[in-house]
């Protein structure tokens, strides 16, 4: 079949209501498509003396133009139901012992770093990679006889779509990201400033980097700008662009570069950790705990429903970023048997409306060792609750 498919001439039969044969020819061998175009009406044709039935929206296969081994339409389906057990490794308590540590940020809430520019820099460019994490730092001075000083102040940051964390002079001033699709977003919150010095503190934060799409290597990452600071007074606004101050910059976050995760990092001892009044809702908060390994050879997924998002590791093995609180779109569900025939939209076939985009997340069976293993977590913008 490949040969007539690589070398064969092309021929077309068309049958009449969008249904047709495409036969690829060569001297010693023929291999025919026979396809239904028709998004509702099944076809039975007849074609070089044998029936066909072609389903609506389909094609088949005939490797040798006469006998049918394929068709797209016929695709048996997974009929097994996955069941998801708890773990019944022997001996495992009920429920899990958590240790906890917060996330040393206070060098990013001063400013404090020896890279800087006079400008806003693509995160792509200043973490090269490094981190999904990386802090735009200034320093803002200011009087109260400054055009925009007022009782009604604003930040606005002007952002690519991903995630930013604000704060003002050590308080977070709030959180934001953008819905799926938007790449260029605004953030505006109100503020109280000082007179004097205000440090300025935004991470930015990167859930992936497009990898597919029109000029997608152009595409900017991280805090693009402009950062403004709005005052309002009567029916006067007043902004000043801060674009162009002096910024510095932090890659990274302090657990990650020292490897809370590993068992072999030097913060890994039980003394380094908290015990008492584990912390929820809380952000920047690193969690550990210990497991012992499941039963048997099934897979294996923790599952991670009431955390908000960050990161998890098993034994110190990277299982990727999670966000379980992020919930698909309330719309778009039907209770409507799930039809794919015809062109393919993004709202064909939606489920599970309202609910947490992931949950279960694998922990490949190579990563758990016998005995007790280790999962730390690192939660970023606050849990709801453990399990």
């Amino acid at each position: 079949m490949e040969n007539s498919l690589t070398n064969g001439n092309i021929s077309e039969t068309d049958f009449g209501n969008s249904v047709k044969a495409t036969v690829y020819a060569t001297d010693n061998s023929s291999s025919c498509f026979l396809s239904n175009s028709n998004t509702t009406t099944d076809a039975t044709v007849t074609f070089r003396g044998n029936t066909f039935t072609v389903p609506a929206w389909s094609v088949s296969l005939l490797p040798d133009c006469r006998t049918e081994e394929y068709n797209t339409a016929k695709v048996n389906v997974q009929t097994s139901i996955m069941v998801k057990r708890e773990n019944k490794a022997e001996d495992e308590p009920e429920a899990l012992k958590w240790v906890w540590r917060a996330e040393n940020i206070d060098d990013a809430l001063l400013g404090k770093s020896n890279v800087s520019a006079n400008e806003l820099i693509d995160q792509k460019i200043a973490a090269d990679d490094a981190s999904d994490y990386l802090w735009y730092m200034t320093r803002l001075d200011l009087d109260q006889n400054d055009p925009v000083w007022s009782d009604d102040m604003s930040l606005r940051i002007n952002g690519s779509g991903h995630v930013i964390h604000a704060f003002i002079n050590g308080e977070h001033i709030g959180s934001h990201w953008a819905t799926y699709g938007i790449h260029n977003d605004k953030f505006e919150t109100s503020i109280k400033l000082k007179p004097g010095k205000n440090i300025i503190s935004l991470l930015s934060v990167t859930v992936g980097l497009q990898n597919y799409g029109k000029n997608y290597d152009k595409w900017h990452a991280g805090l693009v700008g402009p950062i403004e600071v709005i005052g309002r007074k009567d029916d006067e606004t007043i902004i000043k662009d801060l674009s162009s101050h002096k910024w510095t910059y932090k890659v990274g976050l302090h657990g990650w570069d020292n490897r809370f995760f590993s068992e072999d990092s030097l913060f890994a001892s039980a003394s380094k950790w908290e015990s008492d009044q584990l912390p929820i809702n809380k952000m920047f908060t690193w969690y550990k705990t210990t497991f012992k390994a499941p039963l048997g050879l099934d897979p294996v997924v923790v599952d991670l429903q009431g955390m908000g998002k960050g990161y998890a590791w098993v034994n110190g093995q990277n299982l990727g970023r999670i966000w379980p609180s992020y919930n698909a779109d309330e719309d778009g569900c039907s209770a409507d048997p799930c039809d794919y025939r015809g062109e393919y939209t993004d709202t064909k076939c939606v489920t599970n409306c309202g609910k947490p985009s992931q949950r279960w997340y694998h922990v490949p069976r190579s990563f758990i060792e016998d005995g007790v293993n280790t999962l730390v977590l690192f939660e970023e913008i606050g849990v709801i609750h453990h399990k």
